[in-house]
């Protein structure tokens, strides 16, 4: 009977680990590697979806809109100046703007004149944040 219970304890403990191995954390995406060359231009938004902290969400909401990335490192989107840093190997594109403002974008994929990738926004002054997805094509 001992060796029994000593089977079962040792056979919870193994699922118990295997479970908590395969839970899924929350990693940030994978970005591919991209040049400037391959981005700098002007872009325009095809798709985009998005949620924030203040409990808002949009979809195809920005349809239209160009994003010019200029080989100055400057960026204009939505209004705003930026400027620009791309982390070539792991596909991160950074815009900084003014009152601490930071875009974080992970290039997902380019194929072509198109782009996917997620971003999140960060305004450290106001304490807003947002976060989702767009899909752009090069015009």
């Amino acid at each position: 009977m001992k060796k029994l219970k000593n089977v079962w304890l040792f056979l919870s403990f193994i699922l118990m680990v295997a479970g908590m191995a395969s839970c899924s954390t929350e990693d940030d995406p994978t970005g591919v590697e991209v040049s400037k060359g391959d981005i700098i231009g002007t872009w325009k938004v095809t798709a985009n979806s998005w949620s924030d902290s203040e409990e808002e969400s949009g979809i195809n909401d920005h349809v239209g809109q160009p994003l010019s990335l200029q080989s100055n490192g400057t960026a204009v989107f939505q209004g705003f100046r930026y400027s620009w840093v791309l982390d070539e190997k792991n596909g991160i594109l950074t815009l900084s703007g003014s009152a601490e403002m930071e875009v974080k974008i992970t290039i997902l994929s380019l194929v072509g004149d198109e782009v996917k990738v997620v971003y999140s926004y960060k305004d450290k002054f106001h304490g807003y944040v947002a976060e989702g997805d767009y899909t752009f094509k090069r015009v």
